[in-house]
């Protein structure tokens, strides 16, 4: 397995490296690249889960009023009520748990540990990149911006409840603010290509709604 893991992860360095060569030795361009590469790669297998979940509330917010009915009559026998509620979600194909959402969102967290893993070993000494002067080192704008992108990204998904809207906004933005200003700034480059294309799923989703 960690022979599996070091050859992916060596495969991606390689694309790394490649694509730097072809910028002339721009290795922040080249981060930039093999992340969108494989952001968009993955786009309609995460495109596909994100029409699930929608499908799911949909069905879930189409079934509340029969859920209160339940509750109101069986409030009083909470065995009951679970056994009704459950053949509720069985009727109308309510899931708790998506297991082919599952499935996708688990078969990606290696493709994107490799990634940053190469990256973060791709970084090497550093160099500069717009008004970053060294991509080893963190850069607070780049967390800044990677923030905000993570903002419009949350604003724009068709999947935010209106309950909490905004705590649902901010919250990912400040956490992925504190997370991205201690990595490197060749890391938070990732970041910021990977919240684009996160940007562009939300804003397909909401093109073309259910």
């Amino acid at each position: 397995m960690d022979n599996f893991w070091s050859l992916f992860v060596g495969y991606l360095q390689t694309g790394l490296f490649i694509l730097s060569q072809i910028y002339g030795g721009n290795t922040s361009l080249a981060i930039i690249t093999l992340s969108f590469m494989v952001r968009l790669a993955l786009l309609p297998l995460t495109l596909q889960i994100a029409r699930r979940s929608q499908q799911q509330q949909i069905r879930l917010k189409e079934i509340q009023p029969e859920l209160q009915r339940l509750k109101k009559r069986y409030q009083n026998n909470p065995e009951k009520l679970s056994q009704k509620t459950m053949e509720l979600y069985k009727k109308r194909n309510v899931q708790f748990l998506d297991g082919a959402g599952f499935i996708g969102n688990l078969l990606q967290l290696p493709i994107f540990a490799g990634l940053f893993s190469a990256i973060k070993q791709g970084v090497g000494d550093g160099g500069r990149f717009l008004w970053i002067t060294d991509i080893s080192q963190p850069n607070i704008l780049l967390a800044l911006l990677v923030a905000a992108l993570t903002f419009v990204s949350s604003a724009l998904s068709p999947n935010m409840q209106q309950q909490g809207r905004t705590w649902f906004m901010i919250l990912p933005a400040i956490l992925t603010l504190l997370f991205v200003w201690r990595l490197s700034a060749g890391l938070g480059l990732y970041w910021a290509a990977s919240s684009l294309v996160g940007i562009l799923q939300a804003a397909i989703l909401r093109r073309k709604p259910l």
